[in-house]
Parts: C-alpha cells; sequence; structure tokens
C-alpha cells in the first residue's frame, strides 16, 4: 500500500541576476533545521545545492550571466526536494555520464553533477538544448527514513 503525500509546502525565488548564493545557501539551511534535519544531512543538502546553483550560473550559457534562475523548494512532511532550473543554453544529457562514487571523481572540473548525486538522496537532471537545465535534490528526513525501513 503506497502512501499518498499531502500537498507539499513551496517556497520559490527566481533571480535575473546570479550573485544570491548566500541567500540560497541561508535559505536551504533554515528551511531544513526547520524541518528537523540532522546538521550532517543539512551540510550535504547545502553543498548540494550549492553546486546545483554554481552550476546553473556557470553554464547556463547566457552572455553576461544574464540568465532565470529559479530555485524551488518542496517541502514533504518526510524529505525536501529542492529544484535549481535555469532558462540557458541547455546540453544532450545522454551525452553525459555523471560519477556515481567519489572514486570516479578524478578531475578538478566536471565533479559538480556527481558531488550532488551522491550527496542527495534523489537527484534528477533535465536539459533541453537551448532551453535550459533543471536539477532536482531529494533529501529525506533521517528519522523518518529509518522508521520506514524498519517497517519493513
Amino acid at each position: 500500500m503506497k502512501i499518498k503525500d499531502k500537498q507539499p509546502e513551496q517556497v520559490f525565488i527566481r533571480f535575473k541576476n546570479p550573485r544570491y548564493l548566500r541567500v540560497i545557501r541561508d535559505n536551504t539551511e533554515v528551511i531544513a533545521r526547520r524541518m528537523g534535519f540532522a546538521e550532517d544531512q543539512i551540510f550535504e543538502l547545502s553543498m548540494a545545492v550549492d553546486e546545483a546553483y554554481t552550476n546553473a550560473i556557470e553554464h547556463s550559457g547566457r552572455v553576461g550571466g544574464e540568465s532565470d534562475l529559479e530555485i524551488e523548494y518542496l517541502i514533504y512532511e518526510n524529505r525536501l526536494e529542492v529544484s535549481v532550473k535555469d532558462s540557458g543554453c541547455g546540453f544532450d544529457c545522454t551525452r553525459l555520464e555523471i560519477p556515481k562514487t567519489l572514486k570516479s571523481l578524478h578531475s578538478s572540473r566536471g565533479r559538480g553533477l556527481g558531488l550532488i548525486r551522491i550527496l542527495s538522496d534523489g537527484f534528477e537532471l533535465r536539459s533541453t538544448p537551448g532551453v535550459g537545465t533543471m536539477i532536482k535534490i531529494i533529501k529525506y528526513l533521517q528519522s523518518r527514513q529509518k522508521a520506514l525501513m524498519a517497517l519493513g
């Protein structure tokens, strides 16, 4: 039997100017703390969201850094889902290999998506050339995750 999620609470932020990494980091930490995440989970979540936001700024490909950046927090009872979207140049995801372990992260460049995947409980990447990219990060509350696993 699948338990249906209640409608999540939503926090939505949109920027035309990408100089607000600190605002995104602070929001992520405040929301995660209020939800009851453990400090190590908050650190992992903040690092993953920072990396997704930095990737959106760096790789959106718009002249002069002019790209719409959207950050959406969906707050569920048992998890936080954070989506970072840009309106940049996008790319073909099928040609991309994302590292799945820390040992796979050899280069100092191109590690961002691998880190996001490793630090997240769930990860989704969608990109369309000429339209933009969306990275979704899912993090479950540890206590709820353990309780659900114990129930089998």
